[in-house]
């Protein structure tokens, strides 16, 4: 479930509320890819950053990788993850930024095998170990 996301300007920028609460702080792109703020909630697989999903939409699959609950946001990884290859779900639309930078060995390259069902790819998902990406035909 999408959190309601409205954002005002303060006289630092912008502060993005989340259901109503301060979230998060920065300028016009701090969120990602959104084409259209006015129309924001139109192309929800465009959403890239976690903080907009609700705690209690998140499931933990066994190789501790954290998806909202309908499977179309890959979120983040636990940082208990340590595999060096990793297949993505299929039916997942979106990879969030920062995806797997908090894996346990954050130095190790790691590939990701990725459905052509992926759309938008988040920003530094790998962080310093970087990765590669193979979609899956």
């Amino acid at each position: 479930m999408i959190r309601k996301v409205d954002r005002e300007i303060d006289e630092e920028g912008y502060v993005y509320l989340l259901d109503g609460h301060p979230g998060i702080w920065g300028d016009e792109n701090v969120l990602g890819v959104i084409p259209d703020w006015d129309n924001r909630y139109a192309h929800e697989e465009l959403f890239t950053n976690i903080l907009v999903f609700k705690d209690d939409d998140r499931v933990v699959d066994e190789h501790q990788v954290v998806y909202t609950k309908d499977g179309k946001h890959l979120l983040n990884c636990l940082d208990t993850f340590s595999e060096t290859e990793y297949a993505v779900r299929e039916g997942v639309t979106t990879i969030c930024d920062d995806a797997f930078i908090w894996r346990a060995n954050k130095e190790q390259r790691i590939t990701l095998y990725i459905p052509s069902s992926v759309k938008v790819i988040g920003e530094n998902i790998f962080g310093d170990g970087g990765g590669r990406i193979i979609v899956n035909q």
